[in-house]
């Protein structure tokens, strides 16, 4: 049974509630399987990462049983196939989505030091235990390191933060992870508002996924937000 976790900022609720859950629903997914984060309070990209991770970790230590959970962030459209890879490969640390951040983004299984891991939260699977590592870490060592200075000061760059430490981890290194292609969702800020957390990015930007093969799905998006009231 898959988990979902959805982080949310408060602008983009309408978007979460009105088309991305009930999406979600609509091909099966039991709505007490996807879990909403709120940054209620507006603490911004980082900070609301690890915040929404330490809740998740709370509830998984209750529950006992969720060995990992799908990431998702507020502003994508999930590929009509979505409820069924996302069960198929719920296992280990699954990137679902890649686009131009990535230099030549490569599809397939990897090891951590192959350094092909996806700025994937968009879409990501996390295991249980590799969050719990990473936020163990985060809450003591975050806040103070020098390395990731520049982005705890700018709260940004949850996905860098996630990537590096990996990276700098010495016994990840032969740890394998899967970049999923076709991916599971696309990148649609452009179509409910604009980018949140990235004001100064090139409007020309592409942000859309590398691996995507359902316009469609885009295009009957684009014509239900014109009817969204």
């Amino acid at each position: 049974m898959a988990y979902y976790i959805i982080h949310c900022c408060e602008s983009r609720l309408w978007y979460v509630k009105d088309f991305l859950i009930p999406s979600m629903v609509a091909q099966g997914i039991k709505r007490e399987n996807i879990l909403l984060y709120r940054d209620k309070n507006r603490i911004g990209n980082l900070r609301a990462f690890i915040d929404s991770c330490n809740g998740l970790l709370n509830l998984c230590n209750k529950k006992g049983d969720i060995e990992g959970v799908w990431h998702l962030q507020d502003d994508v459209v999930i590929s009509k196939s979505f409820k069924t890879r996302t069960e198929r490969y719920d296992k280990g640390l699954v990137c679902g989505f890649t686009c131009a951040y990535d230099d030549n983004p490569k599809e397939g299984i990897f090891t951590i030091a192959d350094r092909e891991l996806w700025f994937s939260f968009p879409c990501i699977r996390i295991p249980t235990d590799l969050l719990r590592e990473f936020i163990t870490w985060a809450n003591t060592n975050l806040w103070q390191s020098t390395y990731f200075r520049e982005w705890v000061l700018r709260n940004k760059g949850d996905d860098l933060v996630f990537k590096e430490w990996l990276f700098n981890h010495p016994a990840k290194q032969d740890m394998l992870y899967l970049n999923l292609a076709p991916n599971l969702v696309n990148h649609i800020d452009d179509l409910i508002g604009g980018t949140v957390a990235n004001k100064q990015r090139d409007t020309e930007f592409n942000t859309r996924s590398m691996f995507w093969n359902e316009e469609d799905v885009i295009s009957d998006l684009e014509e239900q937000l014109k009817n969204h009231r």
